[in-house]
């Protein structure tokens, strides 16, 4: 990996280790124009500069560059996640798909035209580049949390005991410290410096004194990101540690100009209470570096061809939510959305076998200028009947485009041809990009116009937030049926009660309840793979987070009863969890009477209760096992 000097290189080794295609011979636009494009509005480029490259080459000559290497790589993160949002809305269907054949493990295989290398993969094996993508992708620079913060000062304050007897209200300013001329010890103590100046950063954002920071701190609620850590954070600087920090380093060099320290123990010690904390230059050498790991995957390499098959994802998750009784149909143990055709799943409604099916042909009717024997769209519904036509049995078709604008030829010949060759289908035609629909519908015959529709700017985040595509497919299979909404306030079968209101934006949550007769219980929830082990605990510990893998979070550690604890899901990325409560503190007995669970989903509430039948040297309650399927949750009790 060539060095990382300046923005420009940063963009020019992307380009590069990832093999990015900006443009044509010509000048066209290449397949991954629209990374540069997404990072040139992130970063305000002026649309007079001829590319990207040369904006960040000009800017990094100025005398004040706008643009750090740090902020681009940021920006650059975040140009990806509509890919990760595509392929974790992939995975969620797929894992529906697995639930349905417990028996063995479920394979996919996506095979885009007719090639000889598709895409081919176990469900575990897309699992883990869905994740190895969103881990890299939630990288951001993280400043020391509050236990570290403090083991630098004590450490400091060992070497540099004697302070001054009051300390200044203001921040301080981020001063140089005087250099030692011991290289190693220079460079730790210049960090000192710049650590504090980070911190002041983030302080300066929550208020303009250390009153006001602390304020923010204690009014700061737990749907922010990474809340308690931050929390901690912020309370900081009402115990003047950006100061005190800054005064024992200057009081350290002035020790080592003097004689009165030596320089080898001292560097001795600061290296090994720094070397927990990731600096930017290292943050972005190994994020570069997983960014381009990443980037080298052929999910990624083909994710232009992957988004046709998220799109068909959506079809399919609509028909589940409407269908229940959906079947998907692997073969083999392989469900494959294969370019020469294939049955993806069945469905029942209002008393009517539907198929969908991927890629499957049939006969043109009439004359196309695109094709010229048969259609072959990326998707379609079939009322099945052995003496009517397959383009007679097609209900819904569904073709999927990824321009980064709509072309008009393409479009409207495509609808044309899939609605007079499928005269009772609706025809939608989808593009990534933007499109015009009543444009492009206006040069369809007049006859064909009630039964196409054009989609636009139809993207896995744009979708997340407003749903469009979904609610099209949904008026086009299931016209004039809405989901029934799910009421958050469910009455309690155990007491009588009403269930309380599950976190807005989330779908559930666990709520561990004891007395005083119990100290310190923690409470987890445990992801659980295919093998039966936990391969991530949300706890104390791993707060988690409600805004990405793994869409629970943990709220608050109470270590005196009586207590509660509770963990809050957003999303059911997994399926299958397990909570347990431990006993940290080994102090009174978990018995019925004294501790139980709540477990809130959407069905409801689900009160346990702690087994009389626990020893009294067992110091864990397995409480239960969460199966998800199709987005149902069923809680197996674990005693």
């Amino acid at each position: 990996m060539m060095l990382i000097t300046s923005p420009v290189d940063l963009w020019r080794n992307l380009c590069a280790g990832a093999g990015l295609e900006l443009r044509l011979k010509g000048g066209r636009p290449g397949r991954d124009a629209d990374i540069e494009e997404s990072l040139r509005l992130a970063l305000k480029v002026p649309d007079t500069a001829a590319s990207l490259e040369e904006w960040l080459a000009l800017d990094a000559a100025a005398p004040l560059p706008i643009v750090s290497i740090e902020q681009l790589l940021i920006e650059v993160l975040k140009s990806q996640g509509g890919f990760a949002q595509m392929m974790q809305d992939i995975l969620d269907v797929l894992i529906t798909a697995q639930a349905q054949q417990s028996s063995h493990p479920l394979s996919v295989e996506f095979k885009f035209d007719d090639v000889t290398d598709p895409i081919k993969a176990t469900l575990e094996q897309f699992r883990q580049a869905v994740d190895r993508m969103q881990r890299v992708l939630e990288k951001r620079p993280k400043l020391p949390n509050n236990n570290l913060m403090w083991l630098i000062w004590r450490e400091l304050h060992d070497l540099a005991p004697k302070g001054p007897a009051d300390w200044p209200e203001k921040f301080p300013p981020a001063v140089t410290v005087p250099k030692t001329g011991h290289g190693g010890l220079d460079v730790q103590l210049a960090r000192l410096t710049r650590l504090v100046s980070d911190f002041i950063q983030l302080w300066k954002r929550y208020g303009a004194t250390r009153k006001e920071v602390m304020a923010a701190a204690h009014t700061m609620t737990n749907d922010v990101p990474d809340a308690q850590i931050l929390r901690g954070q912020l309370s900081a600087a009402s115990d003047y540690w950006g100061y005190k920090v800054l005064w024992a380093a200057q009081d350290i060099s002035r020790q080592i100009l003097a004689r009165q320290l030596d320089p080898e123990m001292v560097l001795e010690k600061l290296a090994k209470v720094l070397s927990g904390i990731e600096w930017i230059e290292v943050w972005i050498e190994h994020t570069t570096q997983e960014l381009l790991d990443a980037l080298m995957l052929p999910v990624w390499k083909r994710r232009h061809e992957l988004y046709s098959v998220w799109v068909g994802t959506r079809l399919l998750r609509v028909a589940e939510r409407f269908a229940p009784n959906m079947r998907f149909h692997p073969v083999d143990g392989v469900l494959s959305f294969e370019f020469g055709g294939s049955r993806l799943a069945t469905f029942n409604w209002n008393g009517t076998q539907f198929d969908i099916w991927a890629e499957l042909r049939s006969a043109l009717v009439g004359r196309s200028s695109k094709r010229k024997k048969g259609i072959q769209p990326d998707f379609r519904v079939l009322q099945p009947n052995l003496s009517n036509s397959t383009n007679e049995q097609t209900t819904y078709v569904l073709e999927c485009k990824h321009y980064l604008s709509a072309s008009t030829s393409n479009f409207t010949q495509a609808a044309m041809d899939y609605a007079r060759s499928c005269p009772n289908a609706v025809v939608h035609v989808v593009n990534h990009g933007p499109a015009d629909e009543s444009s492009l519908r206006d040069v369809l015959p007049a006859e064909l116009q009630p039964r196409a529709r054009f989609i636009g700017s139809a993207t896995p985040l744009q979708e997340t937030a407003a749903q469009a595509l979904s609610r099209a497919i949904q008026d086009a299979l299931f016209p004039g049926q809405t989901l029934p909404a799910s009421d958050s306030s469910t009455p309690d079968p155990v007491a009588g009660k009403t269930a309380p209101t599950i976190v807005p934006g989330c779908v559930g949550y666990a709520l561990l309840e004891w007395d005083e007769s119990l100290d310190d219980m923690d409470l987890a929830l445990k992801v659980i793979g295919s093998d039966g082990r936990a391969t991530q605990s949300i706890d104390f510990r791993n707060e988690g987070a409600l805004h990405a893998p793994p869409f629970a979070c943990f709220v608050e550690d109470i270590r005196r009863g009586p207590g509660i604890e509770r963990i809050d899901i957003s999303a059911w990325h997994f399926s299958r969890y397990e909570l347990v409560a431990t006993n940290f503190s080994k102090s009174g007995r978990m018995v019925p009477q004294a501790l139980h669970c709540n477990i809130v989903t959407e069905m409801g509430l689900t009160q346990l209760h702690c087994p009389a039948g626990l020893a009294e040297t067992c110091h864990e309650w397995r409480i239960a096992e969460l199966h998800v399927s199709s987005g149902m949750v069923t809680i197996v009790p674990c005693h």
